[in-house]
């Protein structure tokens, strides 16, 4: 031993299991000789002593550990990270875990030496976080505060992508692993399952990302193609018309017309609904100015949330009302939950009865429940049905 030199032993219980010799240089950690008992795995012995070895060289504060000519079998050396019998070893928190993930046989990107078993308990939690994370981007970026902007649909583009890629490539490396470690009928099961977990992740990724991820495009770009509501006043500037779905920019329009139209005192809504921030925005327009509304024709799904914002609420007898949960492209019914239980309560608030609200939010959103005139007086929708 000296300044520069040292072997370092693990112990057996009655004899060493292996030795190796470090050597420090200026700009490397020379690794070997490195010995083990014979008989046994001398496998995990080795990935011992090397982790040891680049643990020091990060340390001492040295980027390269230099395997010593025929120390270490090649097939092993590169599992462990090796290449031409050198390796660079990483600094920071980051590096410590990737150098950790390489110790002990899992690395990040590629297969290592670990057993079956570890391999796919680690791969298969990677894989389920990175999709965890990546599709709840979705949902931050659609009940998140605020405006569409691009980073909303640019986020949740990008890491749902790299999720998927990402899980993708660990289910991959866990049928590697199979192959290498298990035997021929778990590997053919694992490669079964491999390929249900792709077509799994490939389907989310098509019915949950590309759905929401458009519609978040088409919120942030204007929503032109949804934005179909015409704002009229009637001649004697007391009525307020509104007929057509809500796009982003049509609570604008209609700020404008009453700004304009101080002496209007009715609002006459018809249309098949559309975006329910934007009802919402309405809604309170029309409550602050304790405007009342009326429906003579039909007025479903966001439509019925402007109108609930009346002072007083009537309908035609040929006048109807529709009305579902709420829903967003790519959202299922867990995604939406806390959206439609704070709908239900907005429904109450508005002086609907809970037995009312109950029934629109259980409606699902691909049907519209129309209720009859009894059951808009009854639930307390509307004051009366004028004749």
């Amino acid at each position: 031993m000296s300044d520069t030199r040292a072997i370092f032993l693990i112990d057996g219980e009655t004899t060493p299991l292996g030795a190796l010799l470090l050597e420090q240089a200026a700009d490397h950690l020379a690794a070997g000789p490195l010995e083990t008992t014979s008989g046994g795995d001398r496998e995990p012995v080795i990935r011992a002593l090397l982790g040891f070895a680049e643990l020091t060289a990060r340390a001492i504060g040295l980027r390269q550990v230099r395997l010593v000519a025929s120390s270490v079998p090649p097939d092993l050396a590169a599992s462990l990270g090796y290449r031409d019998g050198m390796k660079r070893i990483r600094t920071g928190k980051l590096a410590g875990m990737l150098d950790h993930l390489e110790a002990i046989g899992v690395p990040l990107w590629r297969d290592g030496a670990a057993p079956f078993d570890l391999t796919l308990y680690y791969r298969g939690v990677w894989g389920a976080v990175a999709l965890l994370v990546g599709f709840g981007s979705i949902s931050l970026a659609v009940f998140g505060p605020g405006n569409v902007s691009l980073l909303h649909v640019l986020g949740p583009a990008l890491l749902c992508s790299a999720a998927s890629l990402f899980a993708i490539v660990q289910v991959i490396l866990i049928v590697v692993a199979a192959r290498r470690r298990a035997g021929v009928p778990i590997a053919l099961a694992t490669f079964a399952a491999a390929v249900l977990s792709i077509a799994g992740i490939g389907g989310l990724f098509v019915e949950r990302a590309v759905p929401a991820i458009g519609e978040l495009w088409a919120i942030h770009t204007g929503d032109e193609a949804l934005d179909t509501l015409t704002v009229s006043v009637s001649a004697d500037g007391t009525t307020l018309n509104l007929d057509g779905a809500y796009g982003t920019r049509s609570a604008e329009a209609v700020r404008q017309a009453l700004e304009k139209n101080p002496s209007v005192r009715r609002v006459v809504l018809a249309g098949p609904g559309g975006r329910l921030g934007t009802a919402f925005e309405i809604n309170r327009m029309i409550r602050n100015r304790r405007l009342a509304t009326r429906v003579d024709t039909g007025c479903a799904s966001a439509c019925t949330i402007a109108f609930l914002g009346g002072a007083d609420r009537s309908i035609s007898p040929s006048g109807r009302l529709g009305f579902h949960q709420g829903s967003f492209p790519g959202m299922g019914s867990n995604d939406m939950h806390e959206s439609n239980r704070d709908m239900r309560r907005f429904l109450v608030a508005s002086g609907v009865t809970p037995e009312f609200a109950q029934r629109v939010t259980e409606t699902p959103p691909d049907e519209i429940w129309t209720p009859t005139p009894q059951e808009l007086v009854a639930g307390r929708v509307v004051q009366r049905v004028n004749r």
